[in-house]
């Protein structure tokens, strides 16, 4: 008890020393205004199915689509039709005992808008087969040898389809 009361005493002295040590902290430039939350959302679509079924490869670039027209203060963002590459960050392929396949989709490329000004990364996930494997593998796990057998179950793979709609924010006041 007596070092825990110690403990919580070093603790509080630590933090009054910090706090009221008379001189104010400097305050350092962030890359992002993070009092600012107003943001613009750019709906986009791929131009191209994708399924983790095919051969795909981290950094390969996806084309997408924009849906609609964006306007910021008046000004046009990006407009209708445009095309927006992306690039495919990670792929996780489908997993044993019912594991999905994920693709995510980062690094989108809109002239005119830094990368620092965005929050773009999108994420696909396959079908989640573990919610009826896990059970399945507990109810059969009595008889020798045959819950493992659950384990050849793999989950879905991850498919963008070219009517998902697809939302990425601009930051417009993030430096």
């Amino acid at each position: 008890m007596n070092r825990f009361v110690f403990f919580v005493l070093m603790l509080c002295l630590m933090f009054s020393s910090v706090c009221y040590a008379g001189e104010t902290p400097e305050i350092k430039t962030l890359p992002y205004n993070y009092l600012s939350v107003r943001s613009v959302p750019i709906k986009l679509s791929i131009a191209e199915e994708f399924t983790t079924k095919e051969p795909l490869n981290e950094g390969d670039t996806l084309k997408f689509i924009v849906r609609k027209d964006v306007y910021y203060n008046g000004k046009s963002i990006v407009k209708a039709g445009d095309i927006i590459n992306g690039r495919i960050e990670t792929i996780i392929t489908a997993g044993m005992n019912g594991f999905p396949a994920e693709i995510i989709v980062d690094d989108f490329e809109i002239p005119g808008i830094k990368s620092t000004q965005m929050q773009s990364t999108y994420i696909k996930k396959g079908q989640n087969r573990c919610f009826w494997v896990y059970p399945l593998k507990w109810a059969l796990t009595p008889i020798p040898f045959v819950g493992s057998l659950t384990n050849f179950i793999k989950g879905g793979h991850a498919r963008i389809k070219t009517k998902d709609i697809i939302t990425i924010y601009y930051y417009p006041e993030w430096l």
